[in-house]
């Protein structure tokens, strides 16, 4: 296992970039969101986590700027779809996230659940202390989708729908990531590099496009 791959269903459909003001930040600040900050320590305690999992499993491939990245990416997204969440009415509980992670391990990897997390931080770089806020960011990405756009089935078009939401919520609420960590990507909802022919760390664009773990 030494290729990060994504290990949800991704809500990008493709990579229309909103190019967001260069707010000015202060430093230390990783991202900004309505007001609230992802701040560099976060991000560097989550890649030391991330790394000191992946040496305890076998054949994972630790990459730092992979790893960054992805800290960066979820930490930020967790930041978007709670204000937007909050904004649509929309409250997911802790017993829905138990469930959730319950019917992973129990359906992906037969109820043990030190395995879902271990193929999670080995293959998209979430440590095990951010599996409850990735499961409940999906389940809150499910439940804004429901909303955004009703009775939609298929994927490109629920992506499209979201990525036009997503336009309008973040120029309204202000995001901005430190031009340190790329450009932010609506469809992924994370940080891309600045040049998509060469991801970085060697992740593809996409990667970084799955809001969290999911059973689909």
């Amino acid at each position: 296992m030494n290729v990060r791959r994504p290990v949800a269903v991704a809500a990008a459909a493709g990579l229309a970039i909103l190019a967001l003001a260069g707010c000015a930040q202060q430093a230390g600040t990783a991202s900004s969101v309505g007001g609230q900050t992802v701040t560099d320590r976060q991000v560097a305690d989550l890649v030391a986590e991330v790394q000191e999992q992946d040496a305890a499993i076998k054949g994972a491939t630790f990459d730092e700027k992979t790893s960054t990245i992805a800290a960066v990416t979820m930490l930020t997204r967790h930041l978007v779809l709670q204000q937007a969440a909050a904004k649509e009415g929309i409250t997911v509980t802790q017993g829905e996230v138990d469930k959730f992670l319950s019917d992973i391990t129990t359906s992906q990897y037969g109820g043990d659940r030190q395995k879902l997390i271990d193929a999670i931080v080995a293959s998209s770089a979430v440590p095990a202390s951010q599996i409850n806020d990735a499961a409940r960011d999906q389940l809150l990405y499910n439940a804004l989708i429901a909303k955004i756009a009703p009775g939609v089935t298929d994927q490109n078009a629920q992506s499209q729908a979201f990525s036009d939401y997503l336009k309008k919520f973040n120029a309204e609420i202000g995001v901005d990531v430190s031009p340190r960590f790329g450009t932010w990507n609506v469809f992924a909802l994370g940080p891309v590099p600045n040049d998509l022919s060469q991801p970085a760390g060697g992740a593809s664009a996409s990667a970084s496009a799955s809001p969290s773990p999911s059973a689909s």
